[in-house]
């Protein structure tokens, strides 16, 4: 599988993506540092993809136990206490055996992980905390997210040529992002969701969709070249489900960070926020393509 070319392409699309960004309303410092930040990251991940096998898993796993512990961070600084210990260990093990045995044992871990979360906070409430019960559904909600829908990162990639089908549902994710910031800041009007994220517009939103459509399709067509099995079809079918449902990913945790005042989950990628904030919407990318392909394609 030849992945020079096709990282050139990516570098190059990407680096346009960011070119056409309104660049008036972003000082010039954080512009650059952004631009740094893309393609370290950028690099991180194909490379990454293009190994495969161990180093693909260790690169997930530490993105999603990032994410992971950026969410229980912020519910921690607001008052709650969902379980960090258990997470990160229930997050690490789905992922784990996710890589070594499919879904085999997905089921097993994730009733031991509720058992011990059950029990944790049990004890938690009988000794005096009367939030016990929140922090207990936090902390599954944390298990479900990152370790069960994270783990479809590694699913996505045993499918036949799924290298290719995870590197165009994350370029179709690229493109809607792209479109709502480029159109949501130059044409929006009409607020999406005003409590939750008052930034972003309707008008962003279409935005997003058209050019997810438009680069699903694009780049349907030049994977063909390279793989004969994905085609425009199938651009097309992804690029509108995509563009259509996985917004809802940024806008909820949009909803955790509003309630505690936030901006971003953390600053751990200069100029990008988080891990949490990266993968809000690719986590329902991977999970709704792997679905499409094996249920559809």
């Amino acid at each position: 599988m030849n992945f020079g070319k096709l990282s050139l392409i990516l570098v190059n699309e990407n680096a346009g993506m960011v070119w056409c960004f309104p660049v008036r309303k972003i000082e010039p410092g954080m512009l650059i540092t952004r631009v740094k930040t893309a393609l370290v990251l950028l690099v991180l991940g194909l490379t990454a993809i293009y190994l495969s096998g161990w180093t693909y898993f260790s690169f997930i796993t530490i993105i999603l136990l990032l994410a992971a512990r950026e969410y229980s961070h912020i519910y921690h600084k607001g008052g709650f206490q969902p379980n960090t210990i258990i997470i990160l260990a229930t997050v690490s093990g789905l992922v784990l055996f996710r890589f070594l045995f499919d879904f085999q044992y997905n089921d097993a871990i994730l009733a031991l992980s509720f058992l011990i979360s059950m029990a944790v906070h049990t004890i938690q409430n009988e000794k005096g905390r009367e939030q016990a019960p929140l922090d207990f559904a936090l902390t599954l909600s944390a298990i479900i997210y990152f370790g069960w829908i994270g783990s479809y990162f590694i699913s996505i990639m045993f499918l036949p040529e799924g290298q290719w089908w995870l590197l165009l549902s994350i370029a179709i994710i690229a493109f809607v992002d792209s479109g709502a910031y480029f159109i949501g800041s130059r044409f929006g009007k009409h607020t999406l969701a005003p409590r939750v994220s008052p930034k972003k517009t309707w008008e962003g939103y279409f935005g997003g969709v058209f050019f997810g459509v438009l680069g699903g399709i694009s780049i349907g067509l030049l994977f063909h070249q390279y793989v004969p099995s994905i085609n425009l079809i199938h651009g097309l079918i992804l690029g509108i489900i995509l563009s259509i449902i996985t917004p809802l990913g940024d806008l909820g945790e949009s909803m955790i960070k509003r309630q505690f005042k936030l901006k971003d989950s953390s600053n751990l990628f200069p100029g990008h926020g988080g891990a949490m904030d990266r993968i809000d919407t690719w986590v329902w990318a991977v999970c709704i393509s792997y679905y499409l392909i094996i249920w559809i394609f």
